[in-house]
């Protein structure tokens, strides 16, 4: 082999060594800081993948053309707290009737190392047909709690249990996925109808 198809040789392993590292660089990063989603521009929102309790994986843009309605909780949550806003975001589709199929009303747990798909399904066939549940790997609801500026805080409780904070308010995206403000997650079926109501007429 001449000198100069061996410097080229040198020069190729090299480079390859270099590219190799760099890739494997490049996963430890990512694994670390968790998925990188897309917020459309948004202050609050952005992109998600999540496992749906009833149709496998669902993206936000499943949603598209529909207000959203975010509500990050479990299904240890207190009765009074996300069984509650549950009950309400469901109330409130009664209300609005045929507008109702506008509106996607969605119930995304915090605590995805309990809340299976099943449990997420069994918990929320309590309030009627219309919220949609969703789970996820612990790195993406993270991810997404964080996106959507709800709590992703864990509270110890005796002999190794917790519970994880449910948000204190409701996410509300319009069809173009872009944020268009919140209402408390104590509100009424009522006033979110009316709120919803509100957006809609604006539009």
């Amino acid at each position: 082999m001449q000198e100069t198809d061996k410097r080229r040789l040198k020069i190729g392993l090299v480079v390859a060594a270099l590219g190799l590292a760099g890739t494997y660089a490049g996963y430890r990063v990512m694994d670390r800081i968790g998925p990188v989603l897309s917020t459309h521009g948004n202050e609050i929102g952005g992109s998600f993948r999540l496992v749906s309790a009833a149709e496998g994986t669902v993206s936000d843009t499943d949603f598209q053309g529909r207000w959203m309605l975010v509500y990050f909780g479990s299904t240890h949550c207190p009765e009074s707290q996300c069984a509650a806003t549950l009950k309400a975001m469901a109330g409130a589709m009664d209300r609005l009737g045929q507008r109702a199929r506008l509106v996607a009303p969605l119930f995304i747990s915090v605590d995805p190392m309990r809340d299976t798909a099943e449990e997420m399904r069994a918990y929320t066939l309590r309030f009627g047909p219309h919220i949609f549940a969703m789970t996820g790997a612990p790195n993406m609801i993270k991810a997404v709690t964080a996106e959507y500026h709800a709590p992703y805080v864990r509270h110890e409780g005796h002999d190794g249990d917790y519970t994880m904070e449910p948000s204190p308010r409701i996410v509300i995206m319009s069809p173009e996925g872009r944020y268009a403000g919140t209402i408390q997650s104590d509100s009424s079926a009522e006033q979110i109808a009316d709120r919803l109501t509100g957006l809609m007429k604006a539009q």
